[in-house]
């Protein structure tokens, strides 16, 4: 029998069966391309438009992927003319962002490789309405970003890593026994120190704590740069918690006093845990390991408990992260119109962030696929 031809439709809003089907997609793939991830960014992107492009096979969801088109990206970290000041000057016309707008991941989400080619005819339509024929793939796969290269003819630029911890076995006691010796050492310290402290985690729903928590977030922001203030902070909290329907694992960390020294908050997709946010009260904070329990050692024991087999930590602070067990994995650009940039300085530019990136990492911990080596 065979295949039932594809048509795509291109959907400003997902019904309650495109969801559950999308998730279905994205679940292998990442949180940050899931519908609950959408619809936050679908709030901090006031002003732009969201297309959701679907493909189908009879009545099956089998391509799919977010396009934002919008004035200017509000972060940074998406804004192409921010990041490739040598690209292609797009002048005052709209970006088209496809996959996220923030979140540091993008890439076609498929379960039928006949739906690659007109899932990226779509994207290149709405790119030549709105962006004169460029869009941007920031922050994909080396796997990924070898299928678009292959499209656009053009090499990708390497962007940052993101750091994922393996998590084998059946629990903590497995994670530990596959890390180096040194590296079990270090953990079991922080979990001591930790204990000694008298501190405590507790379970809470991110609906009845984001005001709490934005102070917290707000603090650690700033701690490492970013102007973010509590209030702005806490309305990003609480957006998130609407959008993905207060789905979140939350973990407060609390004193003696009861009083909430940080938190974490994670989510869930497939078989990937994703440590989303953070936050501390740097002042009443003892220090004592509190972070890594937050950040790494209770997600870890939740992702086991709930059959996981990975967490997410996200790009930064990689020698840190790398002694906790994670793996660092290069992350991607990939505009959709050749010549967007130079290719030699596109080898120059990445050479130079992979040196950036070796240089923060202990061991082999850098994993290269997909040839992307040869991109450097």
């Amino acid at each position: 029998m065979s295949a039932e031809p594809l048509r795509v439709e291109i959907l400003d809003r997902l019904d309650e069966n495109d969801r559950r089907a999308w998730d279905q997609l994205a679940a292998p793939k990442s949180f940050y391309a899931g519908t609950r991830w959408l619809e936050f960014q679908r709030e901090q992107e006031q002003g732009g438009r969201v297309h959701h492009v679907c493909v189908r096979s009879g009545d099956r969801l089998v391509g799919a992927v977010a396009v934002f088109v919008v004035d200017r990206p509000s972060s940074g970290n998406y804004h192409p003319g921010k990041l490739f000041p040598d690209a292609a000057d797009q002048g005052d016309r709209p970006v088209t962002l496809v996959g996220s707008s923030r979140g540091f991941y993008s890439g076609p989400l498929l379960s039928d490789d006949r739906a690659l080619e007109p899932l990226l005819d779509a994207v290149q339509d709405i790119a030549d309405t709105h962006s004169d024929g460029l869009a941007w793939w920031l922050y994909a796969t080396s796997a990924d970003a070898a299928l678009l290269a292959r499209r656009s003819g053009v090499t990708p630029r390497l962007l940052n890593g993101e750091c994922v911890i393996p998590l084998p076995g059946s629990g903590f006691e497995d994670y530990l026994e596959g890390l180096l010796s040194s590296r079990r050492k270090r953990i079991r310290r922080d979990l001591r120190e930790f204990e000694s402290a008298g501190l405590r985690l507790s379970r809470a729903r991110l609906s009845d704590e984001y005001q709490r928590c934005g102070a917290l977030l707000a603090a650690t922001q700033q701690k490492y740069g970013v102007q973010a203030s509590a209030d702005a902070m806490t309305l990003w909290l609480e957006q998130l918690s609407r959008a993905a329907r207060d789905t979140g694992r939350l973990h407060l960390c609390m004193n003696a006093e009861e009083q909430p020294i940080g938190f974490s908050l994670i989510f869930t997709e497939g078989q990937t845990a994703y440590t989303r946010a953070i936050g501390f009260d740097y002042e009443r904070a003892p220090h004592v390991g509190e972070y890594f329990q937050l950040s790494c050692y209770q997600p870890i024991r939740d992702a086991y408990a709930d059959g996981a087999t990975a967490l997410h930590l996200g790009a930064g602070a990689y020698q840190a992260k790398a002694r906790r067990g994670a793996v660092v994995h290069p992350m991607w650009a990939v505009p959709t119109r050749p010549g967007a940039w130079d290719a030699t300085a596109t080898k120059a530019y990445n050479t130079g962030q992979a040196e950036a990136l070796r240089a923060e990492l202990p061991g082999e911990d850098l994993v290269w696929t997909h040839d992307s080596e040869g991109w450097l």
